[in-house]
């Protein structure tokens, strides 16, 4: 249960001065009166179920153009122009009365009715675009469809918009199917308490923000009305003033009581009385001299990286920007991402005002390995050129410990099917959507992609180890805690860092230094050295090299993929350290060859001479073997235990690679079809081939190339079968192929 004192935190303590205050009494008042005449016919109707009834039959659902009429009443009651001054402080208040500021207030208007009507139920992105274009209507045109067609100019405008609101909208969607693909600890977050009915609720505000930049409001004007009235005073108040009344508007659309009318306007008039607040320059997170953690943000996958949180806004904001250094050197900004997800070069600032709020990140992937301390730097300027700023130096906490994909095949944690009840993180077929069928098998010699690196405060990263560990499919998995009692994949061992000048932390050829960390790429690596040159001069450089891959035969059961990293106290630094982190993925490994046989065609052995007109009006049964063994034959009959994948059969005559004819195109059922074997020298039907139809050539003629046979005639014939299975071989996904095998016929057309 969320207690009174965390639903107040939620919502924001009101000073009595707040409420009391004279002009916030007069907007409470028009709001009430607003919504009295709405709440008295829904009261009317719940007293007089017929009058519903007759209401629902006539206008249910009500209409597009219902729910517009009804956002017109209610703001046209409220919205005044006597309510919007009230809503002003007192020391902004005079920037609108000394000018005209009709556009404005109409423009507020409709950012009202856009933000009650967006967040009145929950919206797709088409349904938010169409709603897009309803305020794109009300700015444009008085909220009024125009009567004539669009024109060029006015339809390239709405397309912009509806780019930026794909853009604005993706990090949000992008945050909600992270949260689906990864479940994993929300029924903790749930049942403690850390998740409650408040969560993400600003998700929605911040795709406004990153909707209403220049460009946007530039298409929501036109371009002659933006070039006139950006050069006013109040269009940058105007400007913020709108994002504050979508904010409102989706407030009032979630509200559930009078009393959440009352705190909606509460937070509607603190939003605007911080439009006309100086520029604001803070960074309350990370703040000063605090551990860091890079974290997972879903919003930007995949971006690991630092949060930075804070303020940037006030009285003509226009932009900021973000930079940071390290040991003293000069502020750079190649790690920044900001919001919207967009970095330098690309972006280089943010035109969207941030009030106690997520500024950007701090991509960990490319802060210079083996920092612990960094400053970040934050300027906020205003339209003419000024500026204000302000810094936090903190220590870096960086974790990223992971195994994402083995043979190039992307891990997920999923149910193990050999044992029901246990989730595990295991490899999944890119080509079976079926959920039942989680697991592929792989095989010969792959790579293990991730990261491995651990940085934190006072602790730094001495190593890491890739290792295997064998498994019983029958038991469910255990989690190894560390490397201990495994077996290393490369005989090189641990990957060791900082221990001697030769494991340096980056290196390269002069002039060109890139990190030795593992930050996702190949956890199959090792030390080794780079052939450089400069000025004639041939040298050799320390480098962790990529394999690039482990060669897994003659393995064949269920394996545990395992990454350890250890780490030290900077000082003193101990070599090898303790486990800091680790990960592992389980894997089947299969790196038997299927079996294939052709024992007979018809009854005749290979080379035999066979008589077409001993199979008129019958087939000629092809015995053999296309069989697959199971990777462990104690363990059920399911895959990727089971793991065979199809035979096919051809013929070719005469050598002619242009006279040729299939048999079998790929049938998936092994023959024999027993399990799990041994085969011995069990064979079964291959196929029952109609091979009258497919040789007989009549009296001939035959055209050149011609698979068939004429009558009379004879000729070798060779039959060829393939035989798969479906484990995904290497990086490249090949499968275990047993063939070409050969059978020779020596055939005789005697049909009369």
């Amino acid at each position: 249960m969320v207690d009174d004192k965390k639903r107040s935190s939620k919502e924001g303590s009101a000073q009595p001065e707040e409420v009391q205050n004279k002009d916030f009494q007069t907007a409470l008042k028009a709001l009430l009166e607003a919504y009295r005449p709405i709440l008295e016919a829904d009261l009317a109707l719940a007293k007089d179920p017929r009058q519903l009834q007759e209401q629902a039959i006539q206008r249910c659902p009500p209409t597009c153009e219902e729910e517009l009429a009804l956002a017109n009443q209610l703001f046209d009651k409220f919205f005044t122009k006597d309510v919007a001054l009230a809503l002003l402080p007192d020391d902004g208040r005079g920037r609108f009365t000394s000018v005209n500021w009709d556009w404005c207030f109409w423009h507020i208007r409709c950012c009202l009715i856009f933000g009650w009507l967006v967040c009145r139920a929950p919206r797709t992105f088409r349904a938010f675009t169409y709603y897009l274009y309803r305020y794109w209507i009300c700015i444009r045109f008085a909220n009024k469809s125009p009567e004539r067609p669009l024109t060029e100019e006015e339809r390239q405008d709405f397309e912009t918009l509806v780019k930026a609101l794909a853009g604005a909208y993706k990090p949000y969607l992008t945050d909600q199917l992270a949260t689906v693909e990864y479940p994993a600890g929300l029924p903790d977050a749930v049942i403690d308490g850390k998740i409650d009915c408040f969560v993400d609720s600003e998700l929605l505000g911040r795709v406004f923000d990153r909707l209403l930049s220049v460009d946007a409001a530039r298409a929501l004007l036109g371009k002659e009305a933006f070039e006139r009235h950006s050069k006013e005073p109040i269009f940058g108040f105007c400007r913020c003033w709108c994002l504050c009344s979508i904010r409102f508007g989706c407030c009032l659309a979630h509200a559930r009581s009078v009393h959440d009318l009352w705190c909606c306007l509460l937070e509607y008039r603190r939003c605007i009385g911080d439009c006309f607040r100086p520029l604001i320059c803070d960074i309350t997170n990370p703040g000063p001299n605090t551990c860091a953690a890079a974290a997972f943000i879903a919003a930007c996958a995949p971006l690991v990286a630092i949060e930075i949180d804070g303020t940037a806004s006030g009285t003509s904001f226009h932009h900021y920007t973000l930079t940071y250094s390290w040991g003293g050197g000069a502020p750079v900004n190649d790690a920044v991402v900001y919001p919207d997800c967009q970095r330098p070069p690309g972006q280089t600032s943010s035109n969207v005002q941030v009030g106690s709020g997520t500024l950007g990140y701090l991509d960990a992937t490319l802060l210079p390995p083996g920092e612990t301390e960094f400053t970040v730097y934050l300027d906020v300027f205003d339209a003419g050129g000024g500026k204000v700023s302000c810094s936090e130096t903190f220590k870096v906490k960086t974790t990223a410990v992971e195994i994402s994909a083995v043979a190039k095949v992307t891990d997920l944690v999923a149910e193990d099917p050999f044992n029901p009840g246990s989730f595990i993180k295991l490899i999944k077929s890119v080509s079976d959507p079926n959920p039942a069928v989680p697991e592929v098998s792989i095989g010969g010699a792959f790579s293990a992609d991730g990261s491995a690196y651990t940085i934190g405060c006072d602790r730094i990263m001495t190593q890491f180890l890739m290792s295997s560990f064998t498994l019983n499919p029958l038991v469910p998995v255990p989690t190894f805690p560390s490397a201990a009692g495994g077996t290393q994949l490369l005989p090189t061992g641990a990957v060791v860092y900082d221990d001697i000048p030769g494991h340096p932390w980056q290196s390269g050829c002069f002039p060109v230094m890139t990190p030795n960390i593992i930050l996702n790429g190949d956890l199959v690596a090792a030390w080794g050295a780079l052939s450089c040159s400069f000025m004639g001069f041939n040298y050799t450089e320390p480098k962790v090299l990529a394999s690039p891959f482990w060669n897994s035969a003659p393995l064949n059961g269920r394996f545990v993929l395992h990454l350890e990293v250890r780490d030290s106290l900077v000082t003193p630094r101990t070599f090898p350290g303790t486990v800091a982190a680790v990960d592992q993925v389980t894997v089947w490994i299969d790196n038997q060859v299927p079996i294939g046989l052709i024992k007979s065609i018809g009854g005749i052995s290979g080379c035999g001479d066979l008589h077409l007109k001993d199979f008129v009006g019958t087939t000629a049964e092809i015995l053999g073997q296309a069989w697959d063994p199971p990777i462990d034959v104690t363990v059920a009959q399911q895959r990727p235990n089971d793991n065979f994948g199809s035979y096919s059969i051809s013929f070719e005559k005469n050598g002619d690679p242009l006279a040729t004819g299939t048999i079998v195109a790929g049938s998936t059922t092994r023959v024999p079809n027993i399990w799990p074997g041994p085969l011995l020298g069990a064979v079964g039907t291959l196929a029952d081939w109609d091979i009258v139809a497919a040789l007989d050539g009549g009296p001939g003629p035959l055209p050149p190339h011609s698979p068939k046979l004429a009558r009379g005639d004879r000729c070798a014939y060779v039959v060829v079968m393939y035989v798969s299975d479906t484990t995904h071989v290497g990086d490249s996904g090949s499968n275990h192929t047993t063939g070409p095998i050969l059978y020779a016929l020596n055939i005789i057309n005697d049909i009369v």
